[in-house]
């Protein structure tokens, strides 16, 4: 597409250096032809640019060598004054433009559709490429100035106070960090969740899936207790099924922007959010995903109107036996 974006059929899963972890898998999934609902990456080198066009490299470091990891107060107060500088200075003009050019471009029906923009991280000259749950995402975001303007929230987010602690404990050099968010249409899905191609307590026969109503936020927040099916991975059958009562959930705010908690309708709250069908479906894709790979993965899946989106893949973190 151009210097500073990329379209997802661009991208690849050795891409992950430019595009973050997130990006490129999504890449290599919409290469396979799984239904990824269709985006685009704004590449590191744009978050990058965006840091020297407003000189803004040294200033994040200094004041980041600064921090006491010892005082959450220091830690929480000088990573904000970091997002601040980060939020509040100008996008440079060529990056604005091809992301603006890309947004208008993502819907053939609707010229500013609602969108999801998530980070996709990444840490130069290593193969880590995911800080799950450590940086921010937007949901229902619409119209060419508030998606700059989560664009430029996203690459704040490399500093949070959560991923800032994260990189300290494990060593990593703070210039090191990459991010690069990915703008998608957005999913208004009536159930989401997860998918575990491998059961995470070593069971490596059987598939885990988690489901509740609305947004995957929903279910990878940890805030509500989830559906739980547990199958088996040859045969498809459904050796556990938890059904758990869903009193919150996760959906598009009342004026359309941006999504919020809410309770769920008491007819629902008991009421499973997979059918078999639905169940076997997550179950046969995760296998190709699986395959594709070639190793066990961690997937985020929606469904809107039945039909299912994949949102995210990672590899899964086993328990070893």
């Amino acid at each position: 597409m151009g210097m500073f974006v990329k379209a997802l059929e661009e991208i690849n899963r050795d891409m992950f250096q430019d595009c973050g972890g997130k990006a490129a898998h999504l890449g290599e999934l919409t290469r396979m032809g799984l239904n990824v609902p269709k985006g685009f990456c704004v590449v590191a080198k744009a978050f990058f640019e965006h840091l020297r066009a407003n000189n803004l490299v040294t200033q994040v470091l200094k004041i980041a060598e600064s921090i006491n990891y010892d005082d959450f107060q220091d830690l929480e107060q000088k990573t904000s004054e970091i997002r601040s500088l980060i939020e509040s200075a100008e996008m440079p003009r060529e990056i604005e433009n091809e992301i603006i050019e890309s947004y208008q471009h993502l819907s053939k029906e609707e010229p500013n559709p609602f969108v999801a923009i998530r980070s996709s991280v990444a840490v130069k000259g290593t193969s880590i490429s995911s800080f799950p749950g450590l940086m921010d995402t937007y949901h229902y975001i619409r119209g060419s100035k508030e998606v700059i303007d989560s664009v430029r929230r996203c690459f704040a987010s490399v500093w949070t106070a959560r991923a800032t602690f994260a990189r300290h404990q494990r060593g990593i050099d703070h210039s090191k960090a990459i991010i690069a968010p990915v703008v998608q249409l957005m999913v208004n899905s009536e159930v989401a969740g997860v998918i575990f191609t491998v059961n995470p307590m070593g069971k490596e026969d059987e598939i885990v899936i988690e489901s509740n109503w609305g947004l995957g936020e929903t279910v990878v927040s940890g805030k509500v207790m989830n559906d739980l099916y547990i199958i088996d991975k040859r045969t498809g059958r459904v050796k556990i099924r938890q059904i758990a009562k869903k009193e919150r959930t996760y959906v598009q705010k009342a004026n359309g922007l941006g999504a919020e908690w809410v309770e769920v309708e008491p007819v629902k709250m008991t009421e499973p959010t997979l059918t078999d069908i639905q169940i076997d479906e997550l179950r046969r894709v995760g296998l190709l995903i699986e395959e594709h790979f070639g190793y066990p993965q961690d997937i985020e899946w929606a469904y809107e109107k039945n039909v299912l989106y994949i949102l995210q893949a990672r590899r899964a973190k086993v328990e070893k036996k």
